[in-house]
């Protein structure tokens, strides 16, 4: 397969605050991911690796360095050119959720699809199929309160893996899941980078590591290590 690269951070760093006070999250990292790669971020609690996932999906800015994706770099982009682009492009799941508790399981799935001028039955019919595939279909018409924990982590990576995204950014997307559940959705991530996208995930767990096919380690915001070859064949 030819991989061309989707998400490019050159030399990024992010620091909050000023002065005595200023803690620097990320320390001149430089990370690419390609079409059809899956690359697997692990790290100690506090070593930058959901810090990386926002600035990667445009939703903070670098202090320091560039983000480029799809070929854009997102200094040169407005507010809402940088939403569009993450509408279009980018699957996001977010450690704690965001699901609209007034939407049902479909509702939050079609909502970045809808947003993005998509038609109601276009986005319900692409919303079903991946609720489907991870096993959602009975509870598709439910609101997020009438429904497990598990489920609702389950329909948040449906709502980043509905439509074509080119880049998809999971922060510890199986935490709330059992071993099964969790090699479900590993397959299915894996299922999107054979098809053509971009992967980057988030992990503290060597056997869902073991999917990708990049490991990179983050310590005090540096990229300490980066390996070609899993952890622990999961597959």
């Amino acid at each position: 397969m030819s991989f061309d690269p989707v998400v490019r951070l050159a030399d990024v760093s992010r620091v909050h605050g000023d002065g005595p006070q200023a803690v620097a999250a990320l320390r001149e990292v430089s990370l690419e991911v390609d079409a059809g790669e899956l690359v697997a971020v692990m790290g100690p609690s506090g070593s930058g690796k959901s810090t990386l996932l926002n600035l990667a999906g445009g939703l903070d800015r670098p202090t320091s360095g560039e983000v480029v994706v799809e070929g854009r770099p997102l200094s040169g982009l407005s507010a809402r050119e940088l939403a569009a682009l993450r509408r279009r492009h980018v699957g996001y799941v977010f450690q704690d959720l965001n699901l609209i508790p007034s939407l049902t399981a479909v509702e939050n799935v079609m909502l970045p699809r809808e947003l993005d001028g998509v038609r109601m039955g276009q986005a319900r019919r692409e919303a079903m199929e991946v609720l489907a595939e991870l096993g959602l279909a009975g509870v598709a018409g439910r609101f997020p309160e009438e429904i497990s924990g598990g489920q609702r982590q389950r329909v948040a990576i449906a709502r980043a893996l509905a439509g074509e995204r080119r880049l998809i950014l999971a922060d510890e997307p199986t935490g709330a899941l059992d071993t099964p559940t969790g090699d479900d959705v590993l397959q299915l991530l894996r299922a999107r980078c054979d098809a053509g996208a971009a992967v980057l995930l988030v992990t503290h767990e060597p056997r869902y590591a073991g999917w990708a096919d990049r490991v990179v380690f983050l310590r005090d915001g540096e990229i300490a290590d980066s390996t070609a070859a899993p952890l622990e064949s999961a597959r």
